[in-house]
């Protein structure tokens, strides 16, 4: 007890790998420590390592009977929320639990994590926020920025923020929100400084993956390659190699980039990816035609996780529309993506920036209906916490030009045209999907 007691203190203060020593130290000494492997779970699942989060959360919900009403309420809620997926399940156990232990931090932590999956963004904020005042920690303010991030609530972030520099708390996660705000804020200087002071410590792989992303959202593909490739050399983890790969073969897909597509795809087909990686690989495959191969590890997550809310309601329709808009038959598309709209906001730790939404809105746009593709793409251009470090956020714009200009509006579209330019001002000339834009643009002025 003392050694799981000692690894929740190294938790919440942002020690995740001490805490999984101390956990692993404790199911050591008795290996039916129930409690125990729930630390583990977590710790591994921090750590992103998802098939040893998924396997200790099954065991430890195995050994529930033998923990306290608290423990087993919140075993019961993390395993229908991490290893089944059901969240209606998940929902119902977290309503009972905060009934009975309503300031319990650790329910309103896995409330958050729950809202999030449902797509309920501010909700999910605000459980955040209750969370890390009923325990102050750089690790509760970190997680409270980022939800408030998320959910656009840039304000809110910036007061968490403020408040963990008042309290002198420190972490790489409280640094990785700040960069975020900053990029957010148009905040360059602070950008520039928070990534150099971390280009050559222990956590630079992070910052190199973080500012990667942040570069192809400005199409600066040819920077964030760069970025992607120092990481990897760095990087010790196949887990992080697989993902950063995995993503980066999506934006250079979404952009029109094939030959780099394919080489990253290439790449991470020939890795062991786990479940929500596999899903970013499938949508990519997908967006960049190879559809047959997309559909394939659409369907082999589909059968791994048929209760899955997230896979089922979210992840497989988003690639199976994707497919469905290669092959040139929009209404299939969009059909397969209404049974999403209740999910659209989802934080999925998988493919997120509202994707479906974005499928959805090309779908529209194939089909010729204008207005309601523009709505689609106005959802992702009002949530630009959700769409960061992702390029359908600008790449929204331009749709949306596409959308006035098919409804008729070129005023609107004109002005839709020069956001998206105005975004991606220093993008690389070569991107297809730029080339594109500008000479639509060109047609539009004359």
């Amino acid at each position: 007890m003392q050694a799981d007691t000692q690894g929740q203190k190294h938790y919440i203060a942002g020690d995740v790998e001490g805490a999984l020593k101390l956990y692993q130290r404790t199911v050591e000494l008795d290996p039916d420590f129930a409690a125990a492997y729930q630390g583990i779970g977590s710790a591994h699942g921090a750590l992103g390592d998802h098939d040893l989060m998924v396997a200790s959360f099954a065991h430890a919900h195995q050994l529930r009977d033998r923990m306290t009403e608290k423990n087993r309420l919140n075993i019961e809620l993390i395993y229908y929320s991490n290893v089944t997926g059901e969240l209606d399940k998940a929902y119902s156990v977290l309503l009972r639990a905060l009934e009975l232990f309503p300031r319990d931090i650790f329910f309103h932590r896995n409330l958050a994590n729950t809202l999030f999956l449902l797509g309920q963004l501010n909700r999910a904020a605000d459980a955040e926020d209750e969370t890390a005042r009923l325990a102050p920690s750089p690790l509760y303010f970190s997680w409270a920025a980022f939800a408030n991030i998320i959910a656009s609530r840039f304000k809110e972030a910036s007061s968490w923020l403020a408040q963990a520099e008042a309290l002198k708390f420190d972490s790489p996660g409280l640094r990785t929100q700040r960069l975020r705000l900053a990029f957010i804020e148009g905040d360059r200087s602070t950008f520039d400084r928070i990534f150099d002071d971390e280009a050559h410590g222990p956590n630079r792989v992070l910052f190199l993956r973080e500012r990667s992303r942040l570069e192809a959202q400005q199409g600066h593909f040819d920077s964030s390659d760069r970025l992607q490739l120092q990481a990897s050399k760095l990087s010790s983890d196949p887990e992080d190699i697989s993902t950063g790969r995995v993503f980066s073969a999506l934006q250079n897909a979404e952009a029109g980039r094939a030959i780099q597509a394919r080489k990253t795809q290439d790449q991470a087909l020939q890795s062991k990816l786990e479940r929500n990686r596999r899903m970013v690989l499938a949508l990519s495959l997908a967006r960049s035609g190879r559809t047959d191969e997309a559909t394939q590890l659409a369907e082999e997550v589909s059968q791994e996780a048929p209760l899955d809310t997230i896979v089922q309601k979210y992840l497989v329709p988003t690639v199976r529309a994707a497919v469905k808009l290669r092959q040139h038959d929009p209404a299939a598309a969009i059909d397969l993506l209404q049974g999403t709209v209740q999910f659209d906001l989802a934080d999925t730790q998988s493919f997120d920036y509202l994707y479906p939404v974005y499928i959805r809105g090309l779908a529209y746009l194939e089909s010729g209906d204008g207005r309601s593709a523009a709505s689609e793409f106005q959802k992702l251009i009002d949530n630009p916490g959700l769409c960061l470090g992702s390029i359908t956020g600008p790449l929204a714009q331009l749709q949306l030009g596409r959308a006035q200009k098919m409804m008729g509006d070129e005023a609107a579209a004109r002005r839709s045209y020069e956001t998206f330019l105005d975004l991606w001002k220093s993008a690389d000339p070569d991107i297809p999907i730029y080339q594109q834009a500008k000479a639509e643009y060109a047609k539009l002025r004359k």
